[in-house]
């Protein structure tokens, strides 16, 4: 195996453990063992887990285009994160503050994330101001959101039903976006 097809090799098999098991549960040896190398090449091939994890998941879901278009944005960007944590599926958004922490060159990451959530929110809810202050709002709320539900688990099912805080969290989202002053 050449070191590109290795590679591929190696970030496909953590694309898919990333997804099933998450950051903390996913080992640089499963990633080797699946891919069938060993820790030491993932680790020459990818740098950290953390490095690791940024290649094999490279962009934040989309939090707009879910199946209900008549729903307004804030509402859809809220509940792609709820529908992910109801499904049990992987969420970038969780994750991101940690991708942060393990970063080696922190200021360059912080950069790295503004520059594909920001304008990506801004493009969704239509804003084109030089600050692109609604969009950096949003962010903030939805990494709020993604930590209440995930890391710390403090709105689950059984405290607030999903389609209600979809409703509350979205009519504060939509706020934001709908707000003229901003």
């Amino acid at each position: 195996m050449t070191e590109r097809t290795t590679r591929d090799a190696v970030l496909e098999v953590a694309r898919k453990l990333f997804t099933e098991r998450g950051f903390t549960s996913t080992t640089i040896r499963d990633i080797a063992e699946g891919a069938g190398v060993s820790p030491a090449l993932v680790m020459k091939l990818t740098g950290s887990k953390a490095q690791l994890f940024e290649a094999a998941v490279p962009d934040a879901p989309n939090v707009d285009e879910l199946d209900h278009p008549a729903e307004p944005v804030g509402h859809r960007m809220t509940r792609a994160l709820v529908e992910r944590r109801d499904s049990g599926d992987f969420e970038f958004w969780a994750m991101a503050p940690f991708l942060l922490q393990e970063a080696p060159d922190r200021d360059a990451a912080r950069a790295n994330m503004e520059a594909r959530f920001v304008p990506r929110i801004a493009a969704a809810i239509g804003e084109d101001t030089p600050t692109q202050v609604r969009a950096r709002l949003i962010v903030s709320m939805l990494l709020g959101l993604a930590s209440g539900l995930r890391t710390f688990e403090l709105v689950t099912p059984d405290v607030i039903e999903s389609d209600r805080l979809v409703a509350t969290y979205g009519a504060l989202v939509q706020a934001i976006i709908d707000d003229p002053a901003l």
